[in-house]
C-alpha cells in the first residue's frame, strides 16, 4: 500500500489517530482526532501530548511512554482525556511503537476511541442496581418497623388513659406520640414509594405542604428556626398525594439540617405557569432557608443518587427521589444557593402542572 493511500485511510478514520515523538511531541493528527479532542491539526502539531491529559492524571501519559520505551504495546487502555473546550471524555486508547528503517524506536502511534456513552451507561446500570437493592432493603426495614410501631402506639394509648398521669407527663406523652407518628409516616412513605400502589387524586398543594411542615414543628422549635409561610388559594392539582408530600418532607428536612444554629425557613405556594412552556398552568412551591448554603461545585451533583453534603448523616437519596417524583409528575425542580457570608442560604423551587400527567395516570 503506497503512502498516499495509507494517509488517506488514516485521515478518513472515525477513530482519533495521532503520532508523537518519544518526547511526546505531536507529529500527525487526523480528522478523527479533531472531532474527538476539538483541536485542529494546525493547533495540535508541535504541541506536547500532555495538553490532552487532565490535571488529575499527571502520570497517565508518562506511564504509557515508559511502556513504549520498554518495547511494550498499550492495548485498550481506558482513561480520561480533556477536550479543547475543557470537557472531559472517556476514551479507549491503543498505543504502538514506531520504528525507523534501521529498527530504532522513534515514536508512537496512538488510536483513541470515545467510550463516554458506554461508561455513562455502565455507571447508570451500576447505580440502578444499587438503588434497586437499596429500595428492597428500605422496604424490608420499613415493614419490620411497622409491627413494633403499632405496639408502642397502643402502649402510649393505654398510658394516656392512666388517671395518675400529671400535666407534665401528658405533655411529654404528646411529644412522644407526635414523634412516633412522624416515624410511622416515614415508614409508610418508604413502603409506598417502593411499591408504587397509590393512585392520583385532586390535592391542594398548599395544604399538602402545610401538612408536611407540621411534622417538623418540634424540630423547628428545638433549633430556633422561624417558619414563614405564604399560601395562595386555588392551588389544586392532580397528583399522587403521598409522593408529593414526600418531596416536600425531603426539602423541608434538608433546609432544617442546613440551619443547626437557627434561622428562617420560608415556604410559598402560588399559581404559576410552566417555566419552559408558558401554555401549561400549575403551581409553584418555594422552600428557602438561611443556612450555610451549598458550594457551586456541589450544586450540579445535588440530584445525583448517593451524593450528599451531610457526610455521615445523609443517604444521598432524598433529593434524587424528590427529583424523580417531580419529573414523574412532568414538573421541574430547581435550586439556587449562596455561600456568601451574611447572605448565605438555599432556595428550592418546584413547578407541578395542574392537569393529570399521563405518567401517573395508571
Amino acid at each position: 500500500m503506497n503512502q498516499a493511500r495509507l494517509a488517506a485511510i488514516v485521515q478518513s478514520s472515525d477513530d482519533a489517530i495521532l503520532s508523537k515523538t518519544l518526547d511526546g511531541i505531536i507529529t500527525s493528527w487526523n480528522k478523527g482526532a479533531e472531532r474527538l479532542y476539538g483541536y485542529t491539526e494546525a493547533e495540535a502539531l508541535g504541541k506536547h501530548v500532555s495538553l490532552l491529559s487532565p490535571p488529575e492524571l499527571p502520570n497517565d501519559i508518562p506511564m504509557i511512554m515508559s511502556k513504549l520505551r520498554s518495547g511494550d504495546q498499550v492495548q485498550h487502555h481506558e482513561t480520561t482525556r480533556i477536550r479543547k473546550d475543557g470537557t472531559r471524555i472517556e476514551i479507549s486508547v491503543s498505543v504502538s511503537p514506531v520504528h525507523d528503517l534501521a529498527g530504532n524506536l522513534i515514536g508512537a502511534s496512538t488510536i483513541a476511541r470515545d467510550i463516554t456513552a458506554r461508561k455513562v451507561a455502565e455507571e447508570t446500570l451500576r447505580k440502578t442496581e444499587k438503588l434497586a437493592a437499596t429500595g428492597r432493603l428500605a422496604a424490608s426495614i420499613a415493614h419490620e418497623i411497622n409491627n413494633p410501631l403499632e405496639a408502642v402506639t397502643n402502649l402510649l394509648y393505654l398510658l394516656r388513659k392512666n388517671p395518675s398521669l400529671d400535666e407534665k407527663g401528658r405533655k411529654h406523652l404528646s411529644f412522644a406520640e407526635q414523634e412516633l407518628e412522624r416515624v410511622a409516616h416515614i415508614s409508610k412513605q418508604t413502603l409506598g414509594f417502593y411499591r408504587q400502589v397509590s393512585s392520583p387524586s385532586r390535592i391542594d398543594v398548599a395544604r399538602t405542604l402545610e401538612s408536611a411542615l407540621s411534622v417538623y414543628t418540634h424540630k423547628l422549635e428545638g433549633r430556633n428556626i422561624r417558619a414563614e409561610t405564604k399560601w395562595e388559594s386555588g392551588t389544586e392539582i392532580q397528583a399522587l398525594a403521598g409522593e408529593i408530600r414526600q418531596v416536600f418532607s425531603n426539602l423541608i428536612a434538608n433546609s432544617i439540617d442546613a440551619m443547626p444554629r437557627g434561622g428562617t425557613l420560608t415556604l410559598k405556594v402560588s399559581k404559576s405557569h410552566d417555566w419552559g412552556n408558558g401554555n401549561r398552568r400549575g403551581v409553584r412551591v418555594v422552600i428557602a432557608d438561611t443556612g450555610s448554603g451549598i458550594a457551586p461545585a456541589q450544586q450540579s451533583k445535588l440530584f445525583e443518587p448517593f451524593f450528599t453534603t451531610k457526610r455521615d448523616v445523609g443517604t444521598g437519596l432524598g433529593l434524587w427521589v424528590s427529583k424523580s417524583i417531580v419529573q414523574k409528575h412532568e414538573g421541574f425542580i430547581q435550586v439556587r444557593s449562596s455561600v456568601r457570608p451574611g447572605k448565605s442560604g438555599t432556595v428550592f423551587s418546584v413547578f407541578l402542572p395542574e392537569s393529570k400527567p399521563a405518567s401517573v395516570a395508571a
